[in-house]
């Protein structure tokens, strides 16, 4: 049976790769337009094709627009008959609002998770895919109309490891905060590598300060793993704080790369960073061409991962 794939307008890369990863999938194209009051209109192509087959939908909550955009793709695959929905979000955006830490604030991630809840259920099940969640508990936030299914992009974070490893033999892998500590024990466990560990004190919405480190870098190369970054600002904390204590090179690895405008320039400027490596879950990290971030494909996560 064929399965049709589809993908919101900023995640057609990530299509392209899936399709090429089994014959069996099938392109279904979507036509978009944008009316003169700003509304947006979506139609379909190829709509009398999703009737009995299972779709699978890649699209992002990176912003606004685009929640809506999969909300509403997602209910016309459904009415249009698919056997089962799959909406993958490579990148669930508001990761960092999955609880309220002052008084009135929006838990917008647990708002989004219930919005797609609240897709029409298709015959045999609708399922969301998630990658790398910057909270784990996030995916407890969906309703049981709808399955979640947490991926991880651990194949491509140990290749990208190894590729590093060949060319600087004495790593260790360090962590930007305590936050993410557990993360870089496990991969360094997996690979037999050394760790390091960094903990910080939040001043404000943008300032830490280094409080306390764990780590025998001296002479070493360091390779700093997190979630994500987002301005850059921390992983320079971290890398100068590493430094600091007599490291050497200094390279950085992410699953996601949101970089917001200017944030590979300051990466960059910095000079405490030989190389950024991260995957293309987000889709800013289609658009940049600085040789300084390497990105690697992560479709091969999705591909095995879903549940057709």
């Amino acid at each position: 049976m064929k399965v049709n794939v589809l993908s919101s307008a900023k995640y057609c890369y990530l299509k392209q790769n899936l399709l090429n990863a089994n014959p069996s999938f099938r392109d279904i194209g979507i036509e978009y337009q944008r009316f003169p009051d700003g509304e947006r209109y979506f139609r379909i192509k190829d709509y009398k094709k999703i009737s009995g087959h299972p779709a699978v939908y890649i699209c992002g909550t990176v912003d606004d627009e685009s929640i809506l955009e999969a909300y509403h793709i997602s209910c016309t695959l459904v009415r249009e008959g698919c056997s089962s929905l799959h909406l993958v979000i490579p990148y669930f955006g508001y990761s960092t609002m999955e609880r309220a830490v002052r008084e009135g604030e929006i838990v917008s991630a647990k708002n989004i998770a219930h919005l797609f809840s609240s897709i029409p259920l298709s015959a045999q099940g609708n399922y969301i895919y998630m990658v790398d969640l910057h909270s784990i508990g996030t995916q407890y936030y969906f309703e049981e109309s709808i399955h979640p299914v947490h991926l991880t992009t651990e194949p491509i974070i140990d290749k990208i490891i190894l590729d590093i490893k060949q060319k600087k033999k004495n790593i260790v892998l360090a962590s930007t905060d305590m936050g993410r500590a557990k993360w870089v024990e496990s991969i360094s466990l997996r690979l037999g590598i050394g760790s390091a560990y960094i903990l910080k004190k939040r001043l404000s919405g943008s300032e830490t300060s280094v409080e306390a480190l764990n780590a025998d870098v001296k002479g070493k190369d360091v390779i700093i793993f997190d979630d994500m970054i987002r301005s850059g600002s921390s992983i320079i904390h971290a890398a100068e704080a590493y430094k600091s204590i007599g490291a050497k090179d200094i390279y950085v690895i992410c699953v996601h790369g949101i970089f917001v405008k200017g944030a590979v320039e300051k990466l960059k400027k910095s000079k405490v960073i030989k190389g950024i490596y991260c995957t293309n879950t987000h889709v800013n990290s289609e658009i940049i061409t600085d040789n300084f971030v390497h990105v690697y494909d992560m479709s091969s996560v999705i591909a095995k991962g879903l549940k057709l």
